[in-house]
């Protein structure tokens, strides 16, 4: 009998430290035994990847939103100084026409100029780009190309009744010709950004 409990005892703690250094096992639908161990490292794992395809995503988003603001910050720059030289060019069309015009110390004017702007030179293949009538910098680069189009008078010009602070109606003795010219003001700015704003403006000499 003390053999007996002995041999029992022996067994119940064989099992019993066979159970405290046996990992956890289940089975599986496979009908494979399979260990929990690793299930939490392979979850963190997978959530530092979604975060981390997040955190990429919200990087690529960001550098485009600003790449795109950049460049509506530059097209409006650009359009506005453009737009600013074809303001410029019409005091300086009326100064040279009107043989007024004293000339300014930041502005560049081509030499073949007068002679464009009183139709004697055609340069209607010239561009702003390639060979500009005018010239200056606002921190921005502006070109300007001027061509003379045509002259005639308006409509009504003959009629004595007509007669407006454009002086009209008094024939071509007292001016009323209207001389007509097309404007390309070119804008260049960083990286090579450029915008172009054209314009007909009608000169209506005195």
């Amino acid at each position: 009998m003390v053999n007996g409990s002995g041999a029992e005892e022996s067994e119940m703690n064989m099992k019993e430290y066979g159970t405290q250094n046996t990992p956890s096992l289940f089975l599986g639908c496979n009908g494979w035994v399979e260990s929990e161990k690793g299930i939490v490292l392979i979850v963190s794992l997978l959530l530092l990847l979604v975060a981390t395809i997040i955190g990429v995503t919200a990087l690529s988003t960001s550098t485009t939103s600003v790449m795109i603001t950049g460049n509506q910050r530059l097209r409006e720059l650009n359009f506005s100084t453009a737009d600013a030289g074809v303001s410029i060019s019409i005091p300086i069309i009326e100064g040279t026409v009107s043989d007024k015009y004293a000339g300014d110390p930041d502005i560049t004017i081509s030499p073949d100029f007068v002679k464009e702007i009183f139709g004697e030179l055609r340069m209607s293949g010239d561009t702003a780009l390639a060979s500009p009538d005018i010239q200056f910098d606002l921190g921005t680069k502006v070109s300007i190309d001027v061509d003379y189009l045509y002259s005639g008078f308006p409509a009504g010009a003959a009629m004595e009744f007509a007669s407006s602070y454009e002086g009209l109606g008094k024939g071509a003795g007292r001016g009323g010709v209207a001389i007509y010219y097309s404007i390309n003001s070119l804008s260049e700015a960083a990286v090579s950004s450029q915008t172009e704003v054209s314009a007909v403006y009608r000169y209506i000499t005195r």
